[in-house]
Order: structure tokens, then C-alpha cells, then sequence
């Protein structure tokens, strides 16, 4: 479990510089407290299921065993009362001969019966017990997936609350994302309308960052959504969307659990 955090901070130190620096450690404290009490939850919930496990199949094997003492018990009955029978219905030529050969033939047969259900038992007792070591690695392995799905929500909604709250965080998406970008005369950059504005008013701001760029055209897509934004030249074109980018980061984090 512990390898989900250490994992998820890598990758979310690497997005947040390529985003924004601005009260990252705030927001960092506030992210990891987050993720370690989910973290926390998960394995004490993961211990329950262990210890519920240990403690059904330790019931069973308990039982298998009184039951396997409780057949020899009936064995010795069993015996004794055919060692009775012997002994009431020999002759005086056969009695000792009877009696040895009931009272043998009584005990095995109830030893036999009696091991054999016992050992049955026991064999099932284990069975349930390995369904339930089975059970809870695959339910530990849910929870993780569960746990990365959720992570990767909260991380969400701090990046979308940080592009509503911050008009000036598309303009650093634009910057970084010029640096991906081959050297060009002319770079085309195409963002939300709820982004135009803001970017209209920062092209001295992306002129600057772009020092070889001589002609620089913004143009609104109405299907896109604030924070989209792609950068287009006549060398090629980069998506600096922050979904993009949380879809990269998604994609990764995946990958590397997957690994340990």
C-alpha cells in the first residue's frame, strides 16, 4: 500500500512543476493527509479480513480435530462392545481366539472410519482456509485499484479547482509548452472561450517566452473546455490540456503499481 503514495508523489511533483509552483507545499500537506488516511482505512481494513480469515479457518480446524478425537472415542466403544459380544457368544474352544479377533477387528474398523473422516475434515478446514488467504489477497489488490482510482480523483479536483481559481495558469501551460514545441516562425494558439481573454492579454507574456516566434494567432474552440489548449506551428502541434495531462499522469501511475 505504501508503494501507492511514494509512487503518486513522484508523478505529482513532476505535473505540478510543468503547472504551477505557486502554494505547492499548502496544497501538498493537504493532498498527502488525504491519501495517508485512505491508506490508513484500506489496511486496517485489509487486517480485518485477515484476522476474520485466521480466525474462521483456526474455528474449523479446531472442530475437525474434536471430531477426529470424538471417532476414536466411538472406535473404543465400538470395540469394547464387540469384544462383549466375544466374549458372550464364544465357545470354550474359540473364546480367547473370538475375543482377540473381535475386539481387533472392532477397534480398526472404528480407528479407520474415525481417521478417515477426521482427515476429511481437516483437508476441508484447509481448503477454506487457503479460499480465505486467496479471498483477501484479491480483495487487497480491489482495494488498491480503488485507492489509485481515488487518488487520482482528488488529485483532479485540486488541478480543476486550481484552473478556476487561477486565470493566469493557462499562460504557464503555454509557456511550458512551447519548449516541446520545434522552432517556427508562426505558432497558432488555440484555447477555450472562457480562456481567450486571458490569453489575448498575456502575448507579450508568450512572445517573450517564444523569442523566435514573429507571428502569433490565438483562435477560440467552442468545444473546448477551460484549461484545453493546443499549440499548433507549421512543424507539428502539442496538446498542453491539463485532462491531457492528467491522462498521462493516470496512464503512468498505473503502470508503475502494476510493476511492484
Amino acid at each position: 500500500m505504501s508503494n501507492i503514495i511514494k509512487s503518486f508523489r513522484v508523478i505529482e511533483s513532476d505535473i505540478v512543476d510543468r503547472v504551477d509552483s505557486k502554494d505547492q507545499s499548502q496544497e501538498q500537506e493537504a493532498q498527502d493527509e488525504i491519501i495517508e488516511k485512505l491508506l490508513e482505512e484500506a489496511r486496517v481494513k485489509g487486517e480485518e479480513i485477515i484476522s476474520k480469515a485466521e480466525e474462521e479457518a483456526n474455528k474449523i480446524i479446531e472442530s475437525a480435530h474434536k471430531a477426529y478425537e470424538d471417532r476414536l472415542d466411538i472406535a473404543n466403544e465400538k470395540a469394547k462392545k464387540i469384544y462383549q459380544e466375544s466374549k458372550d457368544e464364544g465357545y470354550d474352544a474359540g473364546y480367547e481366539m473370538g475375543l482377540e479377533k473381535g475386539y481387533k477387528e472392532g477397534y480398526e474398523a472404528g480407528y479407520k472410519e474415525g481417521k478417515e473422516e477426521a482427515n476429511k475434515l481437516i483437508e476441508e478446514a484447509l481448503c477454506i482456509k487457503n479460499e480465505y488467504i486467496k479471498t483477501r489477497s484479491n480483495l487487497l489488490k480491489e482495494l488498491e485499484q480503488e485507492i489509485i482510482q481515488l487518488v487520482i480523483a482528488i488529485y483532479e479536483k485540486v488541478i480543476y479547482k486550481k484552473v478556476e481559481e487561477d486565470e493566469e495558469l493557462i499562460v504557464s501551460l503555454i509557456a511550458n509548452g512551447i519548449d516541446n514545441l520545434e522552432v517556427s516562425e508562426k505558432l497558432t494558439i488555440i484555447v477555450s472561450k472562457e480562456d481567450y481573454e486571458m490569453v489575448n492579454r498575456s502575448k507579450d507574456i508568450i512572445l517573450a517566452k517564444a523569442s523566435l516566434i514573429n507571428d502569433l494567432e490565438i483562435r477560440v474552440n467552442s468545444n473546448m473546455e477551460k484549461g484545453d489548449c493546443i499549440l499548433e506551428t507549421s512543424k507539428g502541434s502539442v496538446d498542453v490540456s491539463i485532462k491531457d495531462q492528467l491522462k498521462e499522469v493516470k496512464e503512468l501511475l498505473i503502470s508503475i503499481l502494476s510493476d511492484e
